[in-house]
This record gives C-alpha cells, structure tokens and sequence, in this order.
C-alpha cells in the first residue's frame, strides 16, 4: 500500500487536448488518494480548464510562460512550488520543458521520473541532451514498444532505469458484459481520437465504402477533438462527398466515450502508430470488436492473448477487406471478443498501477 508522507509533482505543460493530457490528470486522481499530489500544467490549457473547478484530490498548481524551449517564468514557478509542497518526486509528462526543468530543479533532491507515452524517431545524442537526460532516475514506458524506443531515443546513462507501467482504468465488468446484448438492425462502428495526421479518419473512411457498396446499414462515429488545420477540413470533405454522409456521425470531443463504445460493435483503429491507447483498451473491455493495422503497440496485443485484427500497416484495401469479413460474422466476432473483457481487468486495474508507481516513489 502507498505511503500517505509521500509528496508528487505531477508536471504536464502541453496545451493539447490528447492522450497524454488525459493520462496526466488520471494519474493525478490516482496518487492523489493516498499520496500529496500536486499537478502542475500551463495557465489556460486543456488540463487547466478542464480541472480548475473540479472535484479532485490533488492540487492544480497553473503556470504562466511562453517558451518550450526555456522560460525564465516556468523556471521559478517550479523552484517556488517545489519549495512550497516539499516535492520528493516529480513524473513529468513531455520533452521539451525539461531543459528548463533540469535547471528548476538544481539544488532539489528530486526522484525525477519522465513518462513516454509516444513513439518518437530522432535520437537525442548531442552533448546538451545526455546532461540534462543524466538528471533522470527512471523512464517510464507505456508498453514494451515504447521501452525500446525509450532506449532507442534518449542517451544511455548509469543513472537511469527503465520500467513498464501499463495504464489502468476503472471499469465496471459486470456493465461491459451485459451491455451488448440484445440484437441492433443497424451496425455501429466507432473510431476515437484527435482528428489529426496519423489517427487514421480517412483510412476509416474508406474502408466503409466497402460496406455501402455491399448494401450494409451502418452507423458510423468519429469521436475527437477537431482541430483546425488541413487534414480536418479534409475529414470533413471526405464526409460531405461520401454516398453515406448521413450515416456518420462527426461530433468533435466528447466527455461520455463510453457511453458510445457500450454501444458499439466494430471498434476501428487504423492509426499510423500508438504508445499504449487508451481508447482501444476501453473498447475492448465494451467488448468491441477491434481492428488495427498490425503497427507499434498492437502486436503487443496480441501477444497478451487479446482477440483483435490486425491488418498490414497502411493498407486500406486490407483494412476494408477485413472490415467487411469481421461485418458479415459479427455475432461470432462478438463471441470470440468477449474475452478481452476479463484480459482488461486483468492487465489494466488501478491497484496494480498504483503499487507500481508506489515502488518507485520516495
């Protein structure tokens, strides 16, 4: 069991709306209820409009700045609220702030562990990475893909481990398993995540041509926060041309994701790649039936016994191919499924998290 003296500097300081800005504040309420948590964000963003008035049990602690890359504001909000909340531990969530950091915490016995949860491609060699990477004491990675890509990336040093931490979720099993029964006239299908490069909305798209020529009902839903760029409005082009326009569903963010997955049959994720989705697990605990290209974490999947298919990476005829066979033997699908549900609760639960995270705090 955690100890309750323990003193958490949680710090996320993205202005995005996205997985890792979730994942900040879920770890947040998890460590808050039985350690002295202090979750420290940027003034105006998501994690701070989003937690400034809500019911928590760790304290949000808003910074004003205006460099990535070193801000001088940044650099002494973080000594003061290190001084004032005693901070032993600090799990950053990010890249970019912690050359600011690295100075913020000079003279600070701190346990600094940093939290991957994307895939990056350029590895950090130069001179001024490996002495501010030296200041780190673990790394913690989201599966085994994002492991290797953590010692693929970030310079070796012998004051650094590494360490896998599954996420967690608090799911209801008993919910997941009875809210599919009962049989729908129409098929629905759900893709979420930020409608951005990489998500696969397109893909998703293309691939329910095939149903439509087939003659299939469907109802399909795109859930994610709609950015404004290009390949947002191409999304919604692609909507607007489409034969079956008015079967899909576009509503931008939604708070009650579950409420859609609960609802769902055919769980569709062809993403360019992910750390350890979030959505994805959700969905197989409503006991979706999911379908990914066969890309980063997914394997991964598949090795834990999860029932889930995998297409070759790209490949949309694939992708739709696959589709339509999963369609045309749904109640088979949704059978076979049913055992992700308890693969969730077994990977997946809080107190198993906790005591891991617990194990490496002071």
């Amino acid at each position: 069991m955690a100890k309750e003296n323990k003193t958490v500097g949680i710090m996320c300081f993205s202005s995005s709306n996205g997985g890792m800005e979730h994942d900040a504040i879920k770890l947040a309420r998890l460590l808050g209820g039985v350690m002295q948590v202090s979750l420290l964000c940027k003034l105006g963003a998501f994690i701070h409009q989003t937690q400034k008035d809500a019911d928590k049990n760790f304290v949000l602690e808003p910074i004003s700045f205006s460099s990535r890359t070193f801000s001088l504001s940044m650099f002494f909000r973080v000594r003061a609220l290190l001084r004032k909340y005693d901070i032993d531990n600090v799990i950053f969530f990010g890249a970019s702030e912690l050359k600011t950091l690295f100075f913020a915490f000079q003279g600070f016995d701190i346990n600094l562990l940093i939290r991957h949860g994307t895939t990056k491609s350029r590895p950090k060699t130069d001179w001024f990475h490996r002495l501010i990477y030296s200041r780190v004491n673990y790394h913690i990675a989201l599966s085994r893909h994002l492991l290797a890509n953590v010692k693929y990336i970030v310079p070796r040093t012998q004051e650094s481990a590494y360490q896998i931490i599954y996420p967690s979720f608090r799911l209801n099993h008993n919910e997941s398993e009875s809210m599919q029964s009962g049989h729908k006239k129409t098929l629905q299908i759900t893709h979420v995540g930020r409608v951005v490069t990489g998500k696969g909305q397109l893909d998703v798209l293309n691939a329910c041509q095939l149903l439509y020529d087939r003659g299939i009902k469907f109802r399909l839903n795109i859930l994610g926060a709609l950015d404004d760029g290009d390949y947002a409005s191409e999304v919604k082009k692609r909507i607007n041309k489409a034969a079956f326009s008015n079967q899909v569903h576009l509503p931008g963010h939604v708070t009650n994701v579950a409420d859609y997955l609960a609802q769902t049959d055919i769980f569709l994720f062809p993403s360019a790649g992910e750390g350890m989705p979030n959505a994805f697990i959700e969905a197989m605990h409503y006991n979706n039936v999911c379908i990914a290209y066969d890309n980063t974490v997914f394997p991964e999947f598949v090795e834990m016994g999860f029932y889930i298919h995998l297409v070759r990476n790209g490949d949309v005829k694939a992708l739709a191919e696959k589709l339509l066979a999963v369609v045309m033997d749904i109640e088979n699908e949704k059978i076979r499924s049913a055992t992700n549900v308890r693969l969730v609760q077994k990977y997946f639960q809080p107190e198993r998290e906790l005591a891991q995270w617990d194990d490496l705090l002071v």
